[in-house]
């Protein structure tokens, strides 16, 4: 696995696992795999992605159950803040780059929804 070098390695796998969850990978209520198999996936060492791992139970996105491993929430509510989140920053970035280009916000809504058409057309 490839990961970005200024941003630190357990914040990317947090990011992977959110991603997971939310497309419903990791179903909620589904057992996790378990650190080690994680740290194989990932490429990755035990300690690092432990830290993913606690951070996300601070957030509640995963329960961890003692001798049995990490489940990944039941509560829908959880699962979709996470999910604003994640498309908030996403635009954010978006939208500082083409500010970057002397886009103004008008030319950017109309530059998005021509990319949606096409790209549904591209789909069909």
């Amino acid at each position: 696995m490839e990961y970005i070098d200024n941003i630190p390695i357990y914040l990317q796998i947090k990011d992977i696992l959110y991603r997971k969850i939310i497309s419903n990978e990791y179903e909620l209520g589904s057992q996790l795999p378990s650190v080690r198999q994680l740290a194989v996936q990932f490429s990755a060492n035990s300690n690092t992605v432990q830290k993913a791992l606690k951070e996300m139970t601070e957030e509640n996105v995963i329960i961890p159950q003692r001798g049995k491993g990490n489940y990944v929430t039941e509560d829908v509510s959880i699962v979709s803040k996470l999910k604003d989140h994640i498309v908030t920053e996403m635009f954010d970035t978006t939208y500082d780059k083409l500010h970057s280009l002397n886009m103004n916000d008008k030319e950017i809504t109309t530059s998005f929804n021509n990319y949606v058409k096409q790209r549904e057309q591209d789909h069909e």
